[in-house]
């Protein structure tokens, strides 16, 4: 059997053919004119002429994930400079913020503290609250190494301000030991079905994008690493159209987390 995410990018492929205007498309948005930016462009690709700071919020949390998915950039091709030689991973991976300090942000103190995305690290908690400008001079330092060609100075705002505000203290919320989320599966039921559904279907199988190692259903996402399902349902995903429900509140991430922990986690 396909999996349904399968026969979603299939049908994609096939609109893509036939000239039909697709969902997702990966052309900047700054590239072209507003009527060929596809329905959810300038969503995707775009910024409000005034964000608000839950929006902002969301971008940096995006940008902690994959920064150049989101600016549309090539990534690095090298292994950052500082990635610890303790470490498993290589080229472009070992840039990304998330690969170092781990989706609950705690780096070698908390889900990253073995496997393969071990390094020794520690997280970014530490940095809550701490003056976005200063976060940003950390960044730009010698250390990180992220110049304003790689990330310029508006996105990079973004990103210093989710590590001041947009961290979220995992330990109440998430089970270190069972990965358990402490949420409501009755109201998360209620909002999966009539929000989330309408792209993962009521199953939770369709239209997963992602790493290689994302290519799954919401419910082995949500059991296996509900940290990264923590991260990406409050921040939205990279390059894709998924909505970042940081807007509604962290209760309701819980709760829609809690019942995608009860939707099946085989694809086939």
């Amino acid at each position: 059997m396909i999996a349904k995410h399968c026969l979603r990018r299939l049908a994609l492929g096939v609109m893509t053919v036939l000239g039909l205007p697709a969902f997702v498309s990966l052309a900047p948005a700054a590239a072209q004119d507003y009527q060929d930016k596809g329905f959810y462009q300038s969503y995707v690709f775009g910024t409000p002429d005034d964000p608000s700071e839950e929006w902002l919020l969301a971008y940096g949390g995006r940008l902690y994930d994959m920064w150049w998915a989101v600016l549309f950039a090539d990534p690095p091709q090298s292994t950052h400079p500082a990635y610890p030689k303790a470490g498993k991973q290589s080229g472009p991976a070992t840039w990304r913020c998330v690969e170092c300090h781990g989706w609950d942000y705690m780096g070698s103190e908390g889900s990253f503290g073995a496997g393969p995305h071990y390094t020794g690290i520690k997280g970014i908690a530490a940095m809550a609250g701490t003056d976005p400008g200063r976060i940003q001079n950390v960044l730009r330092g010698p250390l990180h190494g992220f110049t304003t060609e790689m990330i310029p100075d508006p996105a990079m705002s973004a990103l210093a301000l989710f590590v001041s505000k947009g961290q979220l203290d995992t330990a109440p919320l998430i089970d270190r030991s069972t990965g358990r989320i402490n949420g409501d599966a009755v109201r998360g039921k209620t909002v999966f079905q009539n929000v989330c559904a309408i792209c993962h279907d009521y199953d939770g199988m369709a239209w997963i994008t992602g790493d290689e190692d994302e290519l799954q259903t919401l419910g082995a996402i949500a059991n296996a690493d509900p940290w990264r399902g923590l991260h990406k349902v409050m921040n939205g995903q990279t390059y894709a159209d998924m909505p970042a429900m940081r807007a509604f509140g962290q209760q309701t991430v819980l709760d829609i987390l809690t019942y995608a922990q009860s939707l099946p986690q085989d694809a086939q």
